[in-house]
């Protein structure tokens, strides 16, 4: 006689069980409750639960006995989707005992999350070769589906679980793409690390070793799209600029790209059409910080051979007693004020979003007092088209500074 499947339970991105050829799962949300009582007691089938801890769980606040009388029903709702799973211990996998309900720990399972955990802890041994190491993290990766019951997220027991589990789920990703990098298998660090991207759009590492990447295997045009939409997603929802890293990966995607049209031997004409092929049509010329700084700079040189004027400008936003705006008004206002800037200002002015509340400008003129003028200009244009906005705008601007030999 063959023996018994095991019960396959899932946990990480969704909760579902399996066993043999039957699934159940929590895509029916309507029916939180009982899958909120099934995960919560197998997640804690190390122990007895008592009614009251799951009482305070389900029905938060209510006291008598409505809430265990509702609490018996629920208990009745899961055994009956066990039913369904065709188990031959269904009735039994919940335990009840003085006061309490258990998950009966002596019915074998085979849980997502224990076994990613046990994969993450034989992937940090020593005594691996790299292949074996790389090996037992490609498997742990595949079990990661997404945040230990996602479905669930914004309840605080989820919610420490799910961060134990996603901080693993890093460290787990940088180890398995170093592994991948070290092997200079590029096309397998850039699959690992768009799966990963799907699943935590706010981690740099992740970026870093995709673009790295797209780099490594010739797709510069790609490194590039993605940085420029990692820079604007990290700007815009979380206020904070690219890390020194991730700076010097852009500096090499311009050098990767020049390298490209010298490797083609394009002609001068060809040349000029590649260096202009970014450029914008109308308007400002809006462009990274690091990009801003270099044309500072080379400006600021320029300035002191020819002896021309340049003012440098900034534009800050406030609220109008001076404290600090929040972080979604401020991305909402300053997408609109960027749009303002580019309507406003010229061709040959150079600007760059110099932090979450800040733009900076490059104007080409000869004196502050000729500069105020289209800072102001795009300030009032602002203020009329959104008069409702509960930003203060404050500009200011000085002379360049010109670089002497």
């Amino acid at each position: 006689m063959g023996s018994k499947p095991v019960l396959q339970i899932r946990m990480l991105g969704g909760c579902s069980l399996t066993y043999g050829d039957k699934t159940i799962g929590d895509a029916n949300y309507h029916l939180k409750k009982p899958w909120m009582l099934l995960a919560y007691l197998i997640t804690f089938r190390s122990r007895e639960v008592p009614v009251e801890e799951l009482i305070n769980l389900l029905y938060p606040g209510e006291l008598g006995a409505r809430p265990t009388g509702a609490l018996k029903t629920l208990v009745y709702r899961v055994r009956e989707l066990l039913d369904d799973l065709g188990l031959p211990e269904s009735r039994d996998m919940i335990l009840v005992a003085r006061g309490s309900y258990a998950w009966n720990a002596e019915v074998p399972i085979a849980l997502d999350a224990d076994i990613f955990e046990l994969a993450c802890q034989r992937a940090g041994t020593a005594w691996l070769t790299p292949e074996e190491k790389l090996e037992t993290c490609l498997g742990a990766l595949a079990l990661y589906r997404g945040d230990y019951l996602s479905k669930a997220m914004g309840e605080r027991w989820v919610n420490q679980l799910a961060l134990y589990y996603h901080s693993m789920y890093i460290r787990l990703v940088q180890t398995t793409a170093g592994l991948l990098s070290q092997m200079e298998r590029w096309e397998d660090v850039i699959q690992v690390c768009g799966r990963a991207i799907q699943i935590d759009h706010y981690e740099e590492s992740f970026y870093y070793h995709l673009i790295r990447g797209l780099i490594r295997t010739g797709q510069t045009r790609q490194a590039l799209e993605r940085y420029k939409r990692m820079y604007t997603l990290f700007y815009t929802e979380l206020g904070v600029p690219p890390s020194a890293e991730m700076v010097e990966l852009y500096q090499e995607i311009n050098q990767e790209r020049s390298r490209d049209v010298a490797r083609e031997g394009m002609d001068l004409a060809a040349v000029s059409r590649f260096l202009l092929q970014d450029d914008q049509l109308t308007g400002a010329f809006f462009c990274e910080l690091e990009v801003f700084t270099n044309i500072y700079n080379l400006e600021a040189r320029s300035i002191a051979r020819s002896g021309r004027s340049m003012c440098l400008a900034m534009v800050t936003a406030t609220m109008r007693d001076g404290s600090t705006p929040p972080l979604r008004m401020l991305n909402d206002y300053m997408d609109k004020l960027g749009d303002c800037i580019q309507n406003t200002l010229r061709r040959g002015d150079v600007v760059s979003k110099y932090s979450v509340s800040q733009f900076i400008l490059l104007l080409p003129v000869p004196t502050v007092e000729k500069g105020r003028v289209p800072l102001d200009r795009m300030i009032a244009q602002f203020t009329e088209r959104y008069p409702r906005c509960p930003l203060l705008l404050r500009g200011s601007i000085r002379q360049v500074d010109p670089i002497l030999a």
